[in-house]
């Protein structure tokens, strides 16, 4: 850790250590954690969509797709699309993770 996260981190213990002092007990609020028990379901469900696209953009890839079409038609950049998904793509097909050279076809 360099010495401006610890002093951030620092800065926020003291925080929270300042306001663990003074709040009042008959301030705080119970939380609906049945509220987190949904987000946990939503992210678990995310997880499995996240899989689901990256198999299916790997198998656009391997048609001979680029990433610049999968970018525009997620409405993101080609780089932001290769960031979030190349790693789920296979690695022992280098070309997915690569756009085609001029002249050379991935076949169909």
């Amino acid at each position: 850790m360099n010495e401006l996260s610890e002093e951030w981190l620092a800065e926020k213990l003291a925080a929270y250590e300042k306001w663990a002092d003074e709040v009042k007990p008959e301030d705080l609020k119970p939380l609906p954690f049945e509220a987190m028990g949904d987000i946990a379901k939503w992210i678990n469900q995310f997880d499995h969509v996240n899989e689901a696209m990256a198999e299916a953009i790997g198998d656009a890839l391997s048609r001979g797709f680029t990433w610049s079409q999968i970018g525009d038609l997620l409405g993101v950049s080609e780089q932001s699309a290769r960031d979030k998904y190349s790693s789920y793509i296979p690695a022992q097909i280098p070309s997915w993770n690569q756009e085609p050279q001029p002249g050379v076809s991935r076949g169909q």
